[in-house]
């Protein structure tokens, strides 16, 4: 950065003395003064004091800028200061806004010098404004009058000196004061006065809203044919502006300024603009970029695209390849992002093969850059059209992902997880994981595993693939990304749920704990794990439930310290005693130290709710009896609580008022209460397998936790109104969806739902209402794919697959 500020600072210098007495970076001092007319000897004797300081220190230079600004000061203060002597200062004051020093106090002296009659005065000052001031700033106001004034003045350079300013003075409120003296400007004999307020409409529109430019627009159309390419290029960036900023309804707009660009762009492709636009021996690469971006800006949906449009495009893909001209590769770049942003159409179609080859020449360019473009521009164009790469693009991004250059690894990384769908998400996750094992970089590795965590949780649907894939990554003790073992447990759940997988997650659920249980020490995170997966096995069938693997679970709970696993756990305990009743005790005895001497309240209200469902087995069952009979509708509910209505009327009439929760609204309806106020309920009774004898009761785990919940909002779905006589009851129009089952979509995978009778001797249970949680979902099944010797060709079959180019044979 100081290399920067060091070659503004000399070009600065250079340009207010001239080439003959240049001060050179290294700070070799002015020699001669010859031929300098407007520089003052006071403004040299400061570059070089301030070069001089420079040399010494930093704290030196800042030492010698604050004793100059204390004198500039002393000096303005004066009366009858005169303008050359405030230029002169602003002129100082600038170099030392260059250099990276604030001088507020000058603003005021830079306004007033702005109203003066001498046009070299006037321009310090405007420019000590645009380049010290924020926009919208309060003491542009001061400016208003005399920027007005100065749009008329007959001198072009008083105009163009406020045009320049008009990007820090411009504000919405002024808009509409500025927008009139634009429009004499747009009309003005000189021709860089012409572009120059073109560009500055732009800049009204963004600040004001079209509505400040809508007198402009019959003149901007006048400019798209003025005889100066630069006065049209400007006026047409504008009118694209004033088009997005409008919105709908402008169509012919539209085509004519997008056919204006086109013909620009033709013009400039040609080399049919003047020579000054041309970089070497690139014809005008800047004006090519800046109506590519106009036609991009132009586009939308429903956008029939001229047919000029589309030749100009096909011309610019055309061109030429090859060379160091990074124009052309710009330009290149910027037509593909052009085209993948016009609606999807025959003619749009039929430029893509030609996108295609431009995209495949800069992932096989020898340049790292070039490659680094190349990956972007796939990324735009699979965003658009997904079945348009062919094999020699993954085939290149996959040469990238190896390249030495650490920047292009992570943008293909990037690219590839952006690529992975249900049909090839094995075969990324393995290049990913394949190249995590390859590199020694431990940020990159977490960001990888994260990256395959997020791929496996949206799109994995092989449950047994998934966990074979996994369990490695989950059970290494050098891996500690709590992402890969929640996208475990998603694949587990949903395998077990859906009836053509739960067989195979089943499989492969006990073939993971059996894993677990293999390795030496377990720790918090894999007790945890099996204790999910437990919790999983009891909703799917209690019977199936070995009595091996609980046991082992006490065996490793007292090895282990409760308060750093999961939830679930308590969850599994829960399970574990109400289904095997011989075990009360010592789950009760494991979990009394945290009931009364555990800090952490939560894990100490756990510890309470199990010890208490625990110790009166036979109410535990009554009331999960009772909320399967509610869950299946062998039983009604009551959902007025309508015994309560005579002792809400005495109440009433007692003088009492109705109890209103901080989630009711004074319309009498519940307002969204969060997931805080929702009941849990525990997992079911009644186990049995082969190592188990005890009697089952016929309770599955459909009526645990992670399947239903009690929510407060479906309780008080119905409005009701009190009166003195008694109350009565409104129909609402969510209580007939009451009758109905509904799956809770909010219950999370990683434990189940539970809630404490608050009395244990109580025998009636009232359940306000439940919503069961109904997450089935579409089957979707993956193609497999024939195995190849190479794996990178493997991924490229998948990659194409998940691309749309294998699905229809």
């Amino acid at each position: 950065m100081s290399s920067v500020i060091e070659k503004t600072f000399s070009g600065l210098v250079n340009s207010v003395f001239g080439t003959a007495s240049p001060i050179s970076p290294l700070g070799q001092t002015i020699t001669a003064t010859t031929g300098l007319k407007n520089v003052s000897l006071g403004l040299v004797n400061f570059v070089e004091k301030l070069q001089a300081a420079r040399r010494i220190s930093r704290q030196e230079e800042e030492h010698c800028l604050e004793h100059e600004s204390r004198e500039w000061v002393k000096l303005l203060s004066s009366p009858g200061v005169g303008s050359g002597v405030v230029a002169d200062i602003m002129c100082r004051a600038l170099i030392a806004h260059v250099r990276g020093f604030s001088v507020p106090s000058l603003h005021i002296h830079a306004i007033k010098l702005t109203q003066s009659p001498n046009v070299y005065h006037k321009k310090i000052g405007y420019l000590f404004v645009s380049e010290s001031l924020d926009p919208g700033s309060e003491l542009t106001l001061l400016l208003v009058n005399t920027i007005q004034r100065d749009l008329a003045a007959p001198n072009a350079l008083e105009v163009a000196a406020a045009l320049a300013s008009l990007p820090t003075v411009l504000t919405p409120d002024l808009t509409p004061v500025i927008g009139a003296s634009l429009v004499r400007c747009l009309a003005h004999q000189q021709v860089y006065i012409r572009r120059r307020a073109a560009a500055m409409v732009g800049v009204v529109v963004v600040r004001g809203g079209v509505e400040s430019a809508g007198d402009q627009i019959p003149h901007l159309l006048h400019l798209l044919t003025d005889q100066d390419p630069g006065v049209a290029l400007s006026a047409t960036s504008s009118l694209a502006k004033i088009y997005k900023s409008s919105g709908e309804g402008r169509g012919e707009l539209r085509d004519q300024v997008a056919r204006s660009a086109a013909n620009l762009l033709t013009q400039a492709m040609n080399g049919a603009l003047p020579k000054d636009y041309q970089i070497n021996a690139l014809p005008a690469p800047f004006p090519q970029i800046q109506m590519l971006r106009v036609l991009k800006e132009l586009s939308t949906k429903d956008w029939d695209v001229p047919s000029e449009v589309i030749r100009s495009l096909n011309e610019v893909l055309h061109q030429p390849w090859g060379g160091k001209e990074m124009g052309l590769y710009a330009v290149l770049l910027e037509c593909v992002r052009t085209i993948t942003a016009l609606p999807t159409t025959t003619t749009t179609t039929a430029l893509m093969p030609q996108v295609l080859k431009v995209v495949l020449g800069f992932l096989k360019s020898t340049n790292v850059d070039l490659k680094y473009v190349g990956v972007r521009a796939v990324f735009v164009v699979f965003v658009v059209m997904e079945d348009a790469l062919t094999p020699d693009h993954l085939e290149a991004v996959m040469d990238c992902l190896y390249h030495s250059s650490d920047v292009l690894q992570a943008s293909t990384l990037h690219l590839l997880c952006a690529m992975a769908n249900a049909h090839n998400y094995q075969a990324v996750c393995t290049t990913l994981l394949e190249f995590s094992n390859r590199i020694s970089v431990a940020n990159t590795q977490d960001s990888i595993l994260s990256k395959l965590a997020t791929i496996l949780a949206l799109h994995c649907r092989d449950v047994h693939w998934g966990v074979e894939f996994l369990s490695p990554l989950v059970l290494s003790s050098h891996t500690s990304d709590p992402g890969l073992t929640t996208a475990l447990m998603r694949i587990l759940e949903q395998g077990l749920h859906e009836e053509h997988t739960h067989r195979a997650a089943m499989e492969s659920s006990l073939e993971l704990i059996f894993k677990i249980f293999s390795q030496n020490s377990q720790s918090a995170a894999h007790i945890g794990l099996i204790s999910f997966i437990l919790n999983l096995h009891y909703l799917s069938d209690p019977k199936q439930v070995s009595k091996y693997f609980t046991d082992s679970l006490l065996e490793k709970l007292h090895l282990v310290d409760l308060k750093l696993c999961d939830l679930s756990v308590f969850q599994c305990l829960n399970n574990i005693g109400l289904n095997d009743p011989s075990v009360c005790a010592e789950i009760v005895a494991l979990l009394q130290p945290y009931r009364s001497g555990c800090e952490d309240l939560t894990v100490r209200q756990h510890a309470n709710e199990v010890i208490r469902w625990l110790g009166n087995p036979e109410l535990s069952r009554r009331v999960l009896l009772r909320q399967e009979a509610i869950m299946t509708k062998q039983l009604p509910v009551d959902l007025t609580l309508s015994f309560l209505d005579e002792f809400v009327v005495r109440s009433l009439e007692g003088g009492g008022l109705p109890f209103k929760p901080l989630g009711v609204s004074s319309s009498g309806s519940f307002g969204h209460s969060g997931g805080s106020d929702r009941g849990e309920m525990l997992a079911s009774v009644g186990s049995d397998d082969a190592h188990s004898s005890t009697p089952s009761t016929g309770i599955t785990s459909a009526t645990s936790l992670n399947s239903c919940t009690l929510t407060r909002s479906a309780m008080t779905s119905s409005k009701r109104v009190w009166s003195a006589k008694g109350r009565t009851r409104q129909k609402s129009e969510g209580e007939d969806s009451l009758s109905r089952p509904q799956f809770d979509s909010g219950c999370e995978a990683d434990g189940l739902h539970r809630t404490l009778m608050r009395d244990e001797d109580d025998d009636e249970v009232t359940e306000g209402s439940v919503e069961l949680a109904d997450e089935a979902q579409e089957d979707d099944k993956a193609k497999e794919t024939e195995p190849a010797s190479d794996p990178r060709s493997q991924l490229t079959q998948a990659l194409l697959a998940g691309l749309g180019m294998t699905r229809g044979k």
